[in-house]
């Protein structure tokens, strides 16, 4: 019968199609194990690598800052392994990664400033000038207590409830004085006496009162110095220590001691006086 196929050539066919579904199937399923232990194992030295570095900045870092460097470290972990993932699957990763390329050029214009604040930051960290729940005087200005640490900027809520949003780049061109970083603190006192008062008595009025302050440390012990004379009087400066948790209690009462024993011991506080000349004639 004319255009009949040989039962041969059917047959062969049959076989050749069995042999290639075979080995597609094999293929496949390599394919798939190999992406499944580079998933596995890609996991598994991610989590090894998270609990290091939560091991290795339990003490020598903040409890924000090792949160941070955990997470940083976990996402560039499951970055390598969807990397190694695609090329393991076979996928082209060229015209991706240069579109990235190009958009990240594009975003890195458009978000310089996050960048800068970003940066800023991890130097902030590295430094540890500062922690939350400290008091921080920002440029001579802005004061209040750290209520959190960010990777773009340090929030601070001021002592009449405001919260103060500050970008590290700021934060790292500009004096920042933390008022809570040690345990104590001195208190400098700024006082003026009539040229008619004695010195010494003075002195001694002062450390007597600081002497009887229970929110006054003994050690160290109040310093006192003559600092010159001024237009109105002689300007002393004296300066005591407290804890750095008795603030409040110790400015007000050593004030308003040293103001009583002034006025029991009849010492006078200088002021600005204006003396008017009437020309006769």
């Amino acid at each position: 019968m004319q255009g009949s196929i040989p039962a041969s050539l059917t047959l062969d066919n049959l076989k050749l199609k069995e042999s290639l579904g075979n080995l597609i199937t094999l293929e496949a399923l390599g394919t798939a194990l190999k992406l499944a232990g580079i998933l596995v194992l890609g996991l598994v030295v991610v989590r090894i690598a998270v609990g290091i570095t939560r091991r290795l900045t339990r003490k020598t870092v903040t409890p924000r800052t090792s949160e941070i460097l955990i997470k940083l470290v976990r996402y560039t972990g499951f970055f390598l392994v969807a990397v190694n993932l695609a090329n393991a699957a076979g996928l082209d990763l060229s015209a991706l990664l240069g579109a990235a390329g190009i958009a990240g050029i594009a975003i890195g214009f458009a978000a310089q400033t996050s960048i800068s604040n970003l940066i800023s930051g991890i130097f902030l960290l590295t430094e540890k000038t500062y922690a939350v729940g400290d008091v921080l005087d920002v440029g001579g200005g802005t004061v209040g207590i750290v209520d959190s640490i960010d990777m773009l900027s340090v929030k601070l809520k001021t002592f009449d409830n405001r919260l103060v949003r500050i970008p590290n780049e700021t934060l790292v061109k500009t004096n920042i004085t933390n008022v809570t970083r040690y345990p104590i603190r001195r208190l400098n006192i700024n006082i003026s006496i009539t040229y008619s008062d004695d010195i010494e008595k003075a002195r001694r009025v002062l450390m007597e009162t600081a002497d009887a302050n229970p929110w006054i440390l003994r050690s160290p012990t109040p310093f006192f110095i003559v600092e010159g004379f001024g237009e109105s009087g002689v300007n002393l400066f004296f300066g005591v220590w407290f804890a750095k948790d008795d603030f409040v209690e110790a400015k007000n009462s050593i004030h308003i001691e040293i103001k009583r024993s002034f006025d029991e011991e009849g010492i006078e506080f200088a002021f600005r006086t204006v003396t008017v000349y009437q020309k006769k004639g």
